[in-house]
């Protein structure tokens, strides 16, 4: 157990090092340390040595990846609404100053719950991380694409309005209604059949939809709008549940490609389609 001195000694290296000794105590300090005194040059060093470790561990988390189902959970969130706060009368606020041999112990502490996290979830190559997710959205555009999705994707006689063997009639029909000039991207390759297209509407607007089956008799589409605001955008995956979004801007469209959410070369199927339509 350690004793009253070495206490005393450790609290006052540590105000010390924090700059909460007056002139003083200071003075008597650094006097302690550069005299023949062992135990306080002890002290000293093994505060700096866990303040260098604390600090290096802190670092090592900022780099750990983002759990999958946290990223998944951030994706789906439904924004919060905005409240009205009414006035309050102020509230005296307290400062709080975390000494060194404080902040020391929370870093230690964050290393070694994340270490835990990185051993369950393993390594995980091209993991999104925080800034990943800072990024704008147009949540009602994608909210009504996935709920869309979702719901014709299950019929099976009525997937499309127009079948893929008229497809002339289709691209000019589409091309009338939205605005927007494309070609039937063959995905042929990817072992995608095209079935047609159809016509929806969504955050107001005429949206146009091209239909592909897998062999699995999973349904992917592609989906175009008419954008007259913003300037190009990088594709940017989203999420809605069990649907997966690739959306992106160009030329003034918007542009999706959606499927179930668990598919892995949707993203892949997305750069093909950008290069063909």
């Amino acid at each position: 157990m350690p004793s009253s001195q070495t206490v005393s000694i450790d609290s006052r290296l540590s105000a010390a090092l924090d700059g909460e000794l007056n002139d003083a105590d200071r003075t008597e300090m650094e006097a302690l340390l550069a005299g023949n005194d062992l135990q306080a040059r002890d002290a000293q060093e093994t505060l700096r040595r866990g303040n260098e470790f604390g600090l290096h561990a802190f670092a090592e988390v900022l780099r750990e990846p983002v759990p999958l189902t946290l990223v998944r959970t951030i994706k789906t969130a439904t924004p919060p609404r905005k409240a009205v706060r009414l006035p309050q009368a102020q509230r005296p606020e307290l400062p709080f100053k975390p000494t060194r041999r404080q902040a020391i112990i929370g870093c230690v502490m964050v290393a070694l719950f994340a270490g835990g996290i990185g051993y369950m979830i393993g390594s995980r190559p091209q993991m999104q991380t925080f800034a990943d997710l800072a990024m704008p959205v147009t949540s009602g555009w994608l909210e009504d694409i996935a709920t869309h999705h979702r719901v014709f994707s299950r019929q099976t006689d009525h997937l499309v309005e127009v079948p893929a063997s008229d497809s002339p009639h289709l691209v000019d029909w589409l091309m009338a209604t939205t605005g927007v000039s494309f070609r039937v991207p063959d995905l042929s390759a990817d072992k995608l059949e095209f079935l047609g297209g159809r016509l929806f509407s969504a955050a107001g607007k005429p949206v146009g939809q091209l239909v592909y089956r897998d062999e699995d008799g999973a349904i992917i589409s592609i989906c175009f709008a008419r954008n007259l605001v913003g300037n190009d955008q990088n594709m940017a995956e989203q999420i809605r549940d069990d649907i997966g979004l690739i959306a992106w801007h160009r030329d003034q469209t918007d542009y999706v490609v959606t499927g179930a959410s668990s598919d892995a070369n949707l993203d892949s199927i997305a750069a093909k389609v950008a290069g063909r339509i």
